[in-house]
């Protein structure tokens, strides 16, 4: 019976832990900087929702969009990843130097989904192909 209770005990403990690591917030709650992002290639309009998640001494943050586009941003604001579905990255969120890469070499496909890593950027082509590039948008 002791072993029953402390596993509810934990199970519960775990899963109020985890409600509060995660919060449904406002647009205004969002950092600044992810702001005028969204503002910027997207139609506000269109966030279904917003998340923050608490990582360590700070939030995450994690935008959903009615159209299924998912967006990450760090603690200050900086995109992290987005990732569009079937659907085309934005133009200009994509450095330019592999938008072009991506052009001259396999011609129609398009970037879907685009990370930002410390040591390199990687995305992933409507056709399921992942390229990675260094920060300057070198191939690697």
């Amino acid at each position: 019976m002791k072993k029953i209770f402390a596993v509810l005990a934990t199970l519960t403990l775990s899963l109020v832990a985890c409600a509060d690591n995660h919060q449904l917030i406002g647009l205004s709650e969002l950092p600044a900087q992810a702001q005028t992002f969204l503002r910027k290639y997207f139609n506000i309009a269109d966030v279904r929702y917003i998340g923050r998640e608490r990582d360590g001494l700070h939030y995450d943050y994690q935008v959903y969009l009615k159209n299924a586009t998912e967006l990450d941003f760090d603690y200050q604001g900086v995109l992290e990843s987005i990732d569009c579905k079937r659907n085309p990255v934005p133009e200009g969120i994509v450095p330019a130097a592999i938008v072009n890469y991506v052009q001259m070499h396999y011609g129609d496909p398009f970037v879907v989904e685009y990370v930002v890593e410390h040591r390199y950027l990687q995305v992933e082509l409507n056709n399921g192909l992942e390229l990675v590039f260094d920060h300057e948008g070198r191939f690697v």
